[in-house]
């Protein structure tokens, strides 16, 4: 097991550029923490389509909002969760999130473990570089080879996790 203290200031942490609209930075990751926690800090510009809604099998997921106000699904719930907002979501219910709204919107997320979490997120950024678009297919692949699996959502959420 692999674990040591550590600092990050400010815009330090690899990071990657998922689309045109959002922005992850690598804080903790699970070979630097024994797979115990993965932690990450996400910046989504206006209208960014975030995560659809779907769950997590072996995992828990919280977000921390930072800035701005970002909405989060939560078991059927939406919340408008503003700077300061706290949100858990155990194993195997469904949940995600967007910035529908006209600033930019920043929160952590915290995975537990923290498994080779950041290997989801550069592997999203792949699929939409340079412009291009990532089909159902790969998204669905990618997303179940990190314990994570889409839900029905029935909801007007036009746009909601592609970009």
């Amino acid at each position: 097991m692999t674990q040591f203290s550590k600092t990050l200031f400010p815009g330090e942490g690899e990071s990657v550029q998922i689309g045109t609209t959002t922005h992850t930075t690598f804080k903790a990751v699970g070979k630097e923490t024994g797979d115990r926690i993965g932690l990450f800090e996400h910046r989504m510009k206006p209208g960014a389509p975030g995560a659809s809604p779907h769950v997590h099998r072996h995992q828990l997921e919280a977000f921390y909002v930072l800035e701005g106000t970002v909405e989060i699904f939560v078991d059927g719930e939406h919340i408008a969760a503003p700077a300061g907002t706290y949100i858990q979501v155990p194993e195997d219910v469904p949940h995600g999130f967007h910035n529908p709204y006209d600033k930019e919107a920043a929160m952590l997320i915290f995975f537990s473990p923290g498994k080779n979490r950041e290997e989801y997120f550069r592997r999203l950024a792949a699929l939409y570089a340079n412009g291009r678009r990532a089909s159902e297919q790969e998204l669905i692949d990618l997303m179940a080879d990190f314990d994570q699996f889409e839900v029905e959502y029935t909801g007007d959420v036009p746009g909601w996790g592609r970009h």
